[in-house]
């Protein structure tokens, strides 16, 4: 209990870990994006502003002093000086850099006034060639363009930025043009007083952000937590056998699909478990039926051959008379005279034939019934047989239902997991799920072979009894036959009997023709002993076929006592699970 509280908590601090880091990157950025912001906001605005304070210093010169200066080049003359003072009291009072008037004489640019102060010595005199960096700033100045560069350094006045504007006389003639140049660092002014009020603004905002996202993110991963604690709880049941729990939905998202898939696969297995508890025990006790039928039909056939024995025994003795009375046939000649004497034993010979006659029948026609009540048996348990064999092959079909079930499980498992890893970090909880389903899937897979194998097994075990059934069932249809056949001998028996019978009424009044007949006796007599002989034949095989259907008996109530097993490890396999039927 301890290792999975460690697991979820690990889980639960992985979310947070995951979700809480995008929400502070996501902060930082927005500081650092503001500060960019405001940087080069700052930028543009003072370029903006530079670029206005050229336009209107170039707007406010004297422009006759400007066209003055043009003529007149020298800086000794009231214009140079006028326009310098201008320039140099503009240039403190807006704390610009550096400030300057140039013209273009020919193809070269030249400055005519530099805003320096006067006792600078580093000025620039009247006449200084310009240069300038770009080009297109040349050719925008060319056609009356006002320009402002981007950000410069300068080996001498470092990190800066300048404005170009043209002079242009009251009719829009350009007479000259100015310059100005302004430090980055008034740039950095502007930026440094205005980044702490905007930090004033966006730092609670985001705050606010932060605490609402957290307090959602909060929400959103204990709900999820949630729902995946029911759904591995409702698999460590499932794991230890109980079908009976259940996996309450609380989200609607996968999760909440994998918690419903869940709960089918629970009910499905459960609904399994029943139908192949239901056909366990009813294969027990149709096994249980098969072993006491085979019993009786054991004892049964065990009898059948003592009397099969019984009625061989005679058939010999019925045998050997025959042959003592063809040999006193022999002698009847030579003691005729004795004839009258031997009339009495005579007939009671024939007296005796014709009990063991009647009790030949008697025992031929028991031997049929029983063969007939055994024949329905097998009939019967071939039946049985058959019903097992559907109800084996229905679980069959039961365990292919489950085995489709199991395989979108694993589906389901693969694409979680696919889910899973497209996720990142953030799908870990949903890997850790989907591979605990996938785990239980193969378990059940498993299991669900081995069932497959004992059926599979059982199937096997009930075609050999069918088997068995239809060789019993042609064996006493064979008996029944050989049967019928000794029931015709002993009829033919019968006969020869009741003309002995015959013979021996009138042996007195007809002993003077005795000898006459004699041949004749002695035919009859052959008669009887071949039939006698023919009945210990087909006796001795009746025997044969009646000690085979011993051993058949004897294979199938083995196969019943397998068959009683296999079902007593189907019962206890399906009852390590717990389901609702069965509680």
């Amino acid at each position: 209990m301890k290792s999975s509280v460690k697991k979820r908590m690990g889980l639960q601090s992985k979310l947070y870990f995951i979700l809480l880091i995008p929400l502070i990157v996501i902060g930082v950025i927005v500081l650092w994006t503001t500060n960019q912001s405001i940087q080069n906001a700052s930028l543009s605005t003072m370029q903006l502003n530079n670029e206005t304070l050229a336009k209107n210093t170039a707007q406010l010169l004297d422009k006759s002093a400007v066209k003055s200066l043009n003529t007149n080049s020298s800086e000794q003359s009231s214009e140079y000086k006028q326009l310098r003072n201008e320039l140099n009291t503009l240039r403190l009072q807006t704390g610009i850099l550096y400030i300057y008037m140039y013209n273009r004489v020919g193809n070269e640019w030249k400055i005519t006034v530099d805003g320096a102060a006067w006792d600078d010595k580093d000025y620039s005199p009247f006449g200084t060639p310009v240069s300038f960096t770009l080009k297109e700033t040349e050719e925008k100045l060319k056609q009356g363009e006002t320009v402002t560069t981007d950000i410069t350094t300068d080996p001498e006045w470092g990190t800066m930025f300048s404005s170009f504007t043209p002079i242009k006389d009251t009719d829009g003639t350009i007479i000259g043009y100015l310059g100005i140049d302004r430090s980055l660092s008034s740039v950095t002014e502007v930026y440094e007083h205005t980044l702490p009020e905007a930090y004033r603004l966006v730092i609670p905002v985001i705050s606010i952000i932060l605490i609402i996202s957290i307090a959602a993110m909060m929400l959103v991963t204990r709900r999820i937590l949630r729902q995946v604690r029911f759904i591995k709880n409702t698999l460590e049941q499932v794991a230890d056998g109980n079908l009976t729990v259940t996996s309450s939905q609380v989200t609607y998202d996968q999760l909440g699909e994998i918690s419903k898939l869940t709960n089918k696969m629970v009910e499905a297995m459960s609904n399994m478990i029943v139908d192949i508890q239901s056909s366990s025990s009813t294969l027990q006790h149709a096994s249980e039926n098969i072993v006491v039928t085979t019993e009786g039909t054991l004892h049964q056939t065990e009898e059948l051959s003592r009397t099969l024995q019984q009625i061989a025994d005679v058939s010999i003795n019925q045998a050997d008379q025959a042959v003592e009375s063809v040999q006193q046939s022999d002698r009847l000649g030579q003691t005729l005279d004795e004839v009258g004497s031997h009339v009495q034993q005579f007939t009671d010979t024939a007296h005796h034939l014709n009990e063991v006659r009647n009790q030949v029948a008697s025992e031929h026609e028991l031997l049929l019934e029983k063969g007939r009540e055994s024949a329905l048996r097998i009939k019967q348990m071939q039946r049985m047989s058959h019903a097992l064999t559907e109800k084996s092959r229905e679980a069959a079909n039961i365990g292919q239902q489950v085995q489709g079930i199991v395989k979108q499980t694993q589906i389901l498992s693969f694409n979680a997991s696919i889910e899973a890893s497209r996720a990142g970090e953030a799908g870990k909880g949903f890997s850790v799920v989907a591979h605990e389903m996938g785990q239980l899937a193969q378990q059940s897979a498993l299991s669900i072979r081995e069932i497959d194998e004992i059926l599979r097994s059982f199937v096997e075990q009930i075609e050999q009894m069918g088997d068995q059934f239809d060789e019993n069932i042609k064996t006493v249809n064979e008996q029944e036959v050989q049967i019928s056949v000794c029931l015709q001998s002993v009829d033919k028996v019968t006969q020869v009997s009741q003309e002995v019978q015959e013979l021996a009424a009138h042996l007195a009044q007809l002993t003077a023709e005795m000898q006459e007949v004699r041949h004749s006796v002695d035919q009859h007599l052959n008669h009887t002993a071949s039939a006698a002989q023919q009945t210990a034949g087909m006796t001795e095989d009746v025997s044969a076929s009646a000690q085979k259907q011993a051993l058949a008996v004897k294979e199938l109530s083995e196969v019943a006592r397998n068959l009683t097993t296999l079902s007593n490890n189907l019962q206890r396999h399906a009852d390590q699970f717990r389901v609702k039927n069965a509680e």
